[in-house]
């Protein structure tokens, strides 16, 4: 499975920015090594992050015209794509599930 050296978290896919490789319903496995901040590795991957909105999204990280601010692409062509974010954090996706491979249990 994921070996995170810190805290593993998981978030449901809502919306087709990210398809056809996210599906919505499916499920996005990251890890958070720290809790503000952009690190490195996150540079040029699809990655949750959180803007300093508090707005949570799932999208490509790239740097932005200025230092701090960033470029969040989508994969779909119709899906929008926002520039020069500020983000409070950014994890790289770790492992995806297909919703056809997540079963919902009620709590």
């Amino acid at each position: 499975l994921v070996k995170c050296p810190s805290a593993t978290f998981f978030m449901t896919v809502t919306g087709d920015s990210m398809a056809p490789v996210y599906e919505e319903g499916g499920v996005l496995i990251y890890c958070r090594v720290t809790h503000e901040g952009v690190p490195t590795e996150a540079i040029g991957r699809i990655c949750v992050c959180e803007d300093t909105e508090g707005r949570a999204w799932v999208k490509q990280v790239k740097h932005g015209s200025e230092a701090g601010l960033f470029n969040l692409l989508s994969i779909n062509p119709t899906g929008d794509n926002l520039h020069n974010r500020a983000l409070r954090w950014a994890a790289p996706v770790r492992m995806y599930l297909p919703p056809d491979m997540v079963k919902r249990v009620a709590t």
